[in-house]
Protein backbone atom coordinates (compact mmCIF):
# COMPACT_ATOMS: atom_id res chain seq x y z
CA UNK A 1 0.00 0.00 0.00
CA UNK A 2 1.15 3.39 -0.89
CA UNK A 3 1.00 6.31 1.15
CA UNK A 4 1.20 9.43 -1.03
CA UNK A 5 2.94 12.52 1.17
CA UNK A 6 4.06 15.71 -0.03
CA UNK A 7 7.52 15.37 -1.92
CA UNK A 8 10.28 17.91 -0.81
CA UNK A 9 11.97 20.18 -3.55
CA UNK A 10 14.99 18.56 -3.94
CA UNK A 11 12.97 15.34 -4.46
CA UNK A 12 11.21 17.35 -7.48
CA UNK A 13 14.61 18.19 -8.87
CA UNK A 14 15.56 14.89 -8.80
CA UNK A 15 12.17 13.71 -10.20
CA UNK A 16 12.24 16.04 -12.99
CA UNK A 17 15.77 14.81 -13.90
CA UNK A 18 14.31 11.04 -13.52
CA UNK A 19 11.28 11.51 -15.99
CA UNK A 20 13.33 13.55 -19.17
CA UNK A 21 15.41 10.95 -18.99
CA UNK A 22 12.90 8.16 -19.11
CA UNK A 23 10.63 10.15 -21.88
CA UNK A 24 13.83 10.67 -24.16
CA UNK A 25 13.83 6.90 -23.81
CA UNK A 26 10.12 6.70 -24.50
CA UNK A 27 10.73 9.05 -27.73
CA UNK A 28 13.19 7.09 -29.06
CA UNK A 29 11.27 3.43 -28.49
CA UNK A 30 14.39 2.31 -26.51
CA UNK A 31 11.67 0.99 -23.53
CA UNK A 32 14.33 -1.32 -22.22
CA UNK A 33 16.42 1.58 -21.29
CA UNK A 34 13.18 3.42 -19.85
CA UNK A 35 12.31 0.65 -17.56
CA UNK A 36 15.73 0.19 -16.59
CA UNK A 37 15.93 3.99 -15.48
CA UNK A 38 12.40 3.39 -14.11
CA UNK A 39 13.26 0.22 -11.60
CA UNK A 40 16.71 2.22 -10.67
CA UNK A 41 13.92 5.26 -9.09
CA UNK A 42 11.50 2.52 -7.45
CA UNK A 43 14.58 1.41 -5.49
CA UNK A 44 16.22 4.31 -4.82
CA UNK A 45 12.54 5.24 -2.79
CA UNK A 46 12.49 8.72 -3.59
CA UNK A 47 9.67 9.40 -1.97
CA UNK A 48 6.28 7.20 -1.95
CA UNK A 49 4.29 9.82 -4.38
CA UNK A 50 7.38 9.73 -6.90
CA UNK A 51 7.28 5.64 -6.50
CA UNK A 52 3.80 5.34 -7.05
CA UNK A 53 3.98 7.73 -10.18
CA UNK A 54 6.71 5.26 -11.18
CA UNK A 55 4.90 2.51 -11.49
CA UNK A 56 2.31 3.89 -13.31
CA UNK A 57 4.80 5.10 -15.90
CA UNK A 58 6.02 1.44 -15.99
CA UNK A 59 3.03 0.33 -16.19
CA UNK A 60 2.24 2.18 -19.61
CA UNK A 61 5.16 0.59 -20.82
CA UNK A 62 4.51 -3.24 -20.09
CA UNK A 63 0.86 -1.97 -21.64
CA UNK A 64 2.31 -1.87 -24.89
CA UNK A 65 4.91 -4.18 -24.50
CA UNK A 66 2.14 -6.56 -23.95
CA UNK A 67 3.00 -7.77 -20.42
CA UNK A 68 -0.34 -7.90 -19.31
CA UNK A 69 -0.47 -9.66 -15.99
CA UNK A 70 2.46 -7.45 -15.38
CA UNK A 71 0.40 -4.42 -16.02
CA UNK A 72 -2.54 -5.91 -13.80
CA UNK A 73 -0.74 -6.74 -11.01
CA UNK A 74 1.03 -2.92 -10.87
CA UNK A 75 -2.44 -1.58 -11.21
CA UNK A 76 -3.86 -3.54 -8.47
CA UNK A 77 -1.55 -2.76 -6.12
CA UNK A 78 -1.77 1.13 -6.49
CA UNK A 79 -5.27 1.03 -6.56
CA UNK A 80 -4.98 -0.40 -3.29
CA UNK A 81 -4.44 3.14 -2.38
CA UNK A 82 -7.18 4.32 -4.56
CA UNK A 83 -8.59 7.15 -2.33
CA UNK A 84 -5.06 8.56 -1.67
CA UNK A 85 -4.16 8.40 -5.06
CA UNK A 86 -7.73 10.15 -6.33
CA UNK A 87 -7.07 13.03 -4.25
CA UNK A 88 -3.45 13.72 -4.84
CA UNK A 89 -2.84 12.84 -8.58
CA UNK A 90 -6.39 12.40 -10.40
CA UNK A 91 -4.81 11.95 -14.00
CA UNK A 92 -2.48 8.69 -12.39
CA UNK A 93 -5.71 7.22 -10.82
CA UNK A 94 -7.58 7.76 -14.20
CA UNK A 95 -5.19 6.12 -16.10
CA UNK A 96 -4.19 3.39 -13.73
CA UNK A 97 -7.73 2.35 -14.19
CA UNK A 98 -7.75 2.52 -17.78
CA UNK A 99 -4.73 0.40 -18.16
CA UNK A 100 -6.36 -2.05 -15.70
CA UNK A 101 -9.39 -2.35 -18.89
CA UNK A 102 -7.36 -2.21 -21.53
CA UNK A 103 -4.38 -4.63 -20.30
CA UNK A 104 -7.89 -6.90 -19.68
CA UNK A 105 -9.11 -6.61 -22.76
CA UNK A 106 -6.16 -7.04 -25.14
CA UNK A 107 -5.65 -10.32 -22.85
CA UNK A 108 -8.52 -11.74 -24.74
CA UNK A 109 -6.64 -11.65 -27.56
CA UNK A 110 -8.71 -9.13 -29.33
CA UNK A 111 -7.58 -5.35 -30.22
CA UNK A 112 -10.11 -4.31 -32.03
CA UNK A 113 -13.71 -1.89 -29.99
CA UNK A 114 -16.59 -2.07 -31.31
CA UNK A 115 -18.43 1.68 -31.12
CA UNK A 116 -21.99 1.81 -31.78
CA UNK A 117 -23.30 5.98 -32.84
CA UNK A 118 -25.98 7.03 -34.65
CA UNK A 119 -26.94 4.09 -36.18
CA UNK A 120 -23.43 3.20 -37.31
CA UNK A 121 -21.03 0.61 -36.25
CA UNK A 122 -17.66 1.87 -35.82
CA UNK A 123 -14.53 0.26 -35.15
CA UNK A 124 -11.35 1.02 -33.42
CA UNK A 125 -7.76 -0.21 -32.65
CA UNK A 126 -6.98 -0.66 -29.60
CA UNK A 127 -3.12 -0.79 -28.93
CA UNK A 128 -2.12 0.57 -25.17
CA UNK A 129 -0.67 3.49 -26.87
CA UNK A 130 -3.61 6.01 -26.29
CA UNK A 131 -5.03 4.93 -22.68
CA UNK A 132 -7.27 7.59 -22.54
CA UNK A 133 -9.16 7.61 -25.48
CA UNK A 134 -8.77 3.80 -25.83
CA UNK A 135 -10.66 2.73 -22.57
CA UNK A 136 -13.27 4.91 -24.26
CA UNK A 137 -13.49 3.09 -26.89
CA UNK A 138 -13.86 -0.57 -25.40
CA UNK A 139 -16.12 0.42 -22.79
CA UNK A 140 -18.24 1.35 -26.65
CA UNK A 141 -18.17 4.77 -26.41
CA UNK A 142 -16.71 7.65 -28.57
CA UNK A 143 -14.07 10.25 -26.79
CA UNK A 144 -15.64 13.41 -26.06
CA UNK A 145 -18.88 12.59 -28.14
CA UNK A 146 -20.39 16.07 -27.09
CA UNK A 147 -17.89 17.82 -29.11
CA UNK A 148 -18.61 15.78 -32.18
CA UNK A 149 -22.26 16.15 -31.87
CA UNK A 150 -21.67 20.28 -31.63
CA UNK A 151 -19.63 19.92 -34.99
CA UNK A 152 -22.11 17.73 -36.61
CA UNK A 153 -24.78 20.23 -35.50
CA UNK A 154 -23.54 22.69 -37.44
CA UNK A 155 -21.61 20.75 -40.26
CA UNK A 156 -23.26 20.43 -43.86
CA UNK A 157 -23.84 17.55 -45.51
CA UNK A 158 -21.12 18.04 -48.34
CA UNK A 159 -18.68 20.31 -46.12
CA UNK A 160 -15.02 20.17 -46.60
CA UNK A 161 -13.24 19.50 -42.95
CA UNK A 162 -10.00 19.90 -41.48
CA UNK A 163 -9.33 18.24 -38.52
CA UNK A 164 -5.92 19.22 -37.43
CA UNK A 165 -4.31 17.05 -34.80
CA UNK A 166 -6.98 13.93 -36.11
CA UNK A 167 -5.03 11.23 -32.81
CA UNK A 168 -6.42 8.07 -33.79
CA UNK A 169 -9.48 8.94 -35.86
CA UNK A 170 -11.98 9.18 -33.54
CA UNK A 171 -13.61 12.70 -34.42
CA UNK A 172 -13.08 12.28 -38.25
CA UNK A 173 -14.14 8.51 -38.56
CA UNK A 174 -17.41 9.47 -36.23
CA UNK A 175 -17.96 12.47 -38.64
CA UNK A 176 -16.90 10.63 -42.22
CA UNK A 177 -19.66 7.75 -41.11
CA UNK A 178 -22.62 10.37 -40.52
CA UNK A 179 -21.98 12.53 -43.05
CA UNK A 180 -21.00 10.58 -45.97
CA UNK A 181 -20.73 13.29 -48.80
CA UNK A 182 -18.40 15.57 -46.47
CA UNK A 183 -15.08 15.02 -47.37
CA UNK A 184 -12.67 15.17 -43.80
CA UNK A 185 -9.09 15.70 -44.34
CA UNK A 186 -6.50 14.55 -41.38
CA UNK A 187 -3.79 15.97 -40.33
CA UNK A 188 -1.44 14.66 -37.44
CA UNK A 189 2.16 14.51 -37.28
CA UNK A 190 3.19 11.51 -34.30
CA UNK A 191 4.37 8.37 -36.53
CA UNK A 192 2.74 5.82 -34.31
CA UNK A 193 -0.43 7.76 -34.13
CA UNK A 194 -0.47 8.07 -37.54
CA UNK A 195 -0.33 4.14 -38.04
CA UNK A 196 -3.27 3.58 -35.67
CA UNK A 197 -5.48 6.50 -37.64
CA UNK A 198 -4.74 4.64 -41.22
CA UNK A 199 -5.71 1.46 -39.70
CA UNK A 200 -8.87 3.06 -38.20
CA UNK A 201 -9.85 4.34 -41.17
CA UNK A 202 -9.08 0.98 -42.99
CA UNK A 203 -11.46 -0.85 -40.49
CA UNK A 204 -14.41 1.36 -41.05
CA UNK A 205 -13.68 1.15 -44.85
CA UNK A 206 -14.70 4.96 -45.19
CA UNK A 207 -13.25 6.40 -48.48
CA UNK A 208 -14.29 10.32 -47.85
CA UNK A 209 -11.27 10.77 -44.87
CA UNK A 210 -8.30 12.17 -47.08
CA UNK A 211 -5.17 10.60 -45.20
CA UNK A 212 -2.39 12.07 -47.45
CA UNK A 213 -1.07 14.92 -45.40
CA UNK A 214 -0.14 12.47 -42.52
CA UNK A 215 3.15 12.44 -40.68
CA UNK A 216 3.31 16.42 -41.01
CA UNK A 217 2.83 18.76 -38.15
CA UNK A 218 0.52 21.42 -39.35
CA UNK A 219 1.73 25.39 -38.23
CA UNK A 220 1.61 29.11 -39.86
CA UNK A 221 4.67 28.45 -42.13
CA UNK A 222 6.99 25.37 -43.10
CA UNK A 223 9.58 24.06 -40.53
CA UNK A 224 10.61 21.48 -38.39
CA UNK A 225 8.85 20.32 -35.04
CA UNK A 226 10.58 18.39 -32.54
CA UNK A 227 8.49 16.63 -30.54
CA UNK A 228 9.18 14.38 -27.44
CA UNK A 229 6.61 11.35 -28.40
CA UNK A 230 5.64 10.01 -25.21
CA UNK A 231 4.47 6.17 -24.71
CA UNK A 232 1.33 7.20 -23.84
CA UNK A 233 0.61 9.13 -27.03
CA UNK A 234 -1.68 11.52 -26.06
CA UNK A 235 0.83 13.26 -23.92
CA UNK A 236 3.55 14.20 -26.61
CA UNK A 237 4.70 17.48 -26.66
CA UNK A 238 6.57 19.78 -28.65
CA UNK A 239 10.24 19.67 -27.56
CA UNK A 240 13.52 21.99 -27.86
CA UNK A 241 15.43 21.36 -30.55
CA UNK A 242 17.34 18.52 -30.83
CA UNK A 243 15.11 16.38 -28.47
CA UNK A 244 13.04 13.83 -30.23
CA UNK A 245 12.42 13.46 -33.78
CA UNK A 246 12.04 16.11 -36.37
CA UNK A 247 9.02 16.39 -37.44
CA UNK A 248 8.32 18.67 -40.89
CA UNK A 249 6.22 21.74 -40.95
CA UNK A 250 4.12 22.53 -43.35
CA UNK A 251 1.95 25.71 -43.51
CA UNK A 252 -2.17 25.61 -43.59
CA UNK A 253 -1.96 27.94 -46.15
CA UNK A 254 -0.36 25.67 -48.60
CA UNK A 255 -2.83 22.52 -47.99
CA UNK A 256 -5.85 24.63 -48.28
CA UNK A 257 -8.23 22.60 -50.16
CA UNK A 258 -10.35 24.34 -53.22
CA UNK A 259 -12.82 25.87 -49.77
CA UNK A 260 -12.72 24.60 -46.37
CA UNK A 261 -16.11 24.54 -44.85
CA UNK A 262 -15.09 23.47 -41.21
CA UNK A 263 -12.07 23.04 -39.23
CA UNK A 264 -11.45 20.91 -36.12
CA UNK A 265 -8.33 22.46 -33.88
CA UNK A 266 -6.43 20.79 -31.88
CA UNK A 267 -2.85 21.78 -31.91
CA UNK A 268 -1.53 22.22 -29.03
CA UNK A 269 -1.35 26.29 -28.36
CA UNK A 270 -0.67 26.83 -32.08
CA UNK A 271 -4.49 27.96 -32.62
CA UNK A 272 -4.49 31.49 -32.93
CA UNK A 273 -1.16 31.74 -34.67
CA UNK A 274 -2.41 29.51 -37.58
CA UNK A 275 -6.11 31.41 -37.82
CA UNK A 276 -3.96 34.52 -38.33
CA UNK A 277 -2.44 32.73 -40.96
CA UNK A 278 -5.08 32.03 -43.36
CA UNK A 279 -7.58 34.54 -41.92
CA UNK A 280 -8.74 36.18 -45.80
CA UNK A 281 -9.26 32.23 -46.74
CA UNK A 282 -10.73 31.95 -43.72
CA UNK A 283 -13.08 34.49 -44.25
CA UNK A 284 -13.77 34.01 -47.96
CA UNK A 285 -14.94 30.65 -47.31
CA UNK A 286 -16.71 31.30 -44.34
CA UNK A 287 -15.15 28.67 -42.37
CA UNK A 288 -16.78 27.67 -38.95
CA UNK A 289 -13.76 26.78 -36.52
CA UNK A 290 -13.93 24.76 -33.51
CA UNK A 291 -11.17 25.08 -30.66
CA UNK A 292 -10.19 24.73 -27.36
CA UNK A 293 -9.60 27.41 -25.22
CA UNK A 294 -8.16 26.55 -21.08
CA UNK A 295 -10.34 28.28 -18.41
CA UNK A 296 -7.49 30.06 -17.18
CA UNK A 297 -6.70 31.45 -20.62
CA UNK A 298 -10.30 31.58 -22.45
CA UNK A 299 -11.03 35.63 -21.49
CA UNK A 300 -7.98 36.46 -23.84
CA UNK A 301 -8.41 34.01 -26.36
CA UNK A 302 -11.63 34.86 -26.46
CA UNK A 303 -10.91 38.32 -26.76
CA UNK A 304 -8.37 37.22 -29.23
CA UNK A 305 -10.76 35.63 -31.41
CA UNK A 306 -13.32 38.70 -31.27
CA UNK A 307 -10.24 40.73 -32.47
CA UNK A 308 -9.33 38.77 -35.70
CA UNK A 309 -13.46 39.01 -36.52
CA UNK A 310 -14.21 35.89 -35.70
CA UNK A 311 -17.67 35.29 -33.63
CA UNK A 312 -18.90 32.89 -31.14
CA UNK A 313 -21.53 30.79 -31.82
CA UNK A 314 -21.84 27.71 -29.79
CA UNK A 315 -19.62 26.59 -26.54
CA UNK A 316 -19.61 23.78 -24.80
CA UNK A 317 -17.70 24.04 -20.97
CA UNK A 318 -16.32 21.10 -19.78
CA UNK A 319 -13.78 20.41 -16.69
CA UNK A 320 -11.37 22.41 -17.60
CA UNK A 321 -11.41 24.05 -20.97
CA UNK A 322 -14.33 25.42 -23.16
CA UNK A 323 -15.02 23.54 -27.01
CA UNK A 324 -15.69 27.13 -28.60
CA UNK A 325 -17.15 27.03 -31.64
CA UNK A 326 -16.59 30.69 -34.19
CA UNK A 327 -16.86 31.52 -37.65
CA UNK A 328 -16.34 34.80 -39.83
CA UNK A 329 -18.52 38.02 -38.51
Amino acid sequence: MYNLNRSKTKDIDLNQKILAAVYQAESSEDFDTAEEILSKAIKQQISPEHTALYLGELALISLVRKRYDRVLDICRNLLSSASEIEAQHPSLYLNLHACQEIAAFLQTGNDVADVPFRGHALKFAISGHNSELEVQHIRHKLYEPEEIELILKHMGEDDIVLDLGANVGNHAIALAAVRPRATIHVFEPIKKTCELLRRNIALNALTNIDASNLDIAVDAEDGVLNMVQRINLASSREAKEGIGPAIPKRALRALWPERVDFIKMDVEGAELRIIKSVLDLIKRDGTKIILECYKSTAKQDFADLEALGLEQIDCIERSAVFNVLVQPK
